[in-house]
Order: structure tokens, then sequence, then C-alpha cells
């Protein structure tokens, strides 16, 4: 069970989990809010 192994994994590491998330939704956040003249906006 591959994601019950992940799961264990976050358990043990926290602080690792909250930094990668926190980076995942930096990046979304800024794809979706960052003013591209791509979108025409």
């Amino acid at each position: 069970m591959l994601h019950k192994h992940i799961l264990e994994w976050q358990a043990r590491h926290p602080t690792i989990t909250w930094l990668v998330w926190g980076v995942i939704w930096a990046v979304v956040l800024i794809t979706l809010f960052w003013p591209n003249p791509a979108h025409g906006v």
C-alpha cells in the first residue's frame, strides 16, 4: 500500500510535508495570479 507508506512517512516528517505543500501552493497561486500576457489579460 503505497498511500499508507506515504502517510506514515509524512507522520514522521511533518516539517518536510508542510514545506512541500507550501511550495506546491505557492507555485499554484503564482501561476494563477501572475500577470501573464500570453493569456491576453
